[in-house]
């Protein structure tokens, strides 16, 4: 009686080892893919901050006014050019509402994580928008 020695994996175990593999590669791709869109957003707080802190200066530097919205101020940005949306590379639009004020906001993936749920700075909350406006 002639005996075969067992060498090689058997089919099963083979598929078994992919599909842990694949389940792996799935979660590794979600955390990944939340760990991207959780950086933008912050990018994006800090442009508006930025943003901010550069109108702010400007209003100190202009008698109490800001910036008019065709206005050039990016002599205020240690680059002189204004941040840009880290995933569409578009510049961060602004409204004047007057003289003396103006609201700035960017979109951010998450939907929960900003403090307006509207562009416009009229409406607080936990919303999809990053809005800030005078400090003043």
């Amino acid at each position: 009686m002639a005996r075969f020695l067992r060498s090689g994996f058997t089919l099963i175990e083979l598929m078994v080892v992919v599909a842990i593999i694949g389940v792996l590669m799935a979660a590794g791709i979600i955390a990944f893919s939340n760990a991207q869109v959780t950086a933008r957003d912050a990018k994006r707080k800090a442009d508006i901050d930025a943003i901010s802190k550069a109108f702010e200066q400007y209003y100190a530097d202009h008698n109490g006014l800001y910036p008019p919205t065709t206005g050039s101020f990016v002599s205020y940005f240690p680059t002189n050019t204004r941040p840009r949306d880290p995933r569409f590379g578009i510049e961060y639009s602004y409204v004047i509402v007057s003289p003396t004020d103006y609201c700035i906001c960017a979109t951010l993936e998450r939907v929960t994580a900003g403090n307006y749920t509207t562009n416009a700075c009229t409406s607080p909350g936990s919303g999809r928008f990053f809005c800030a406006s005078k400090r003043q």
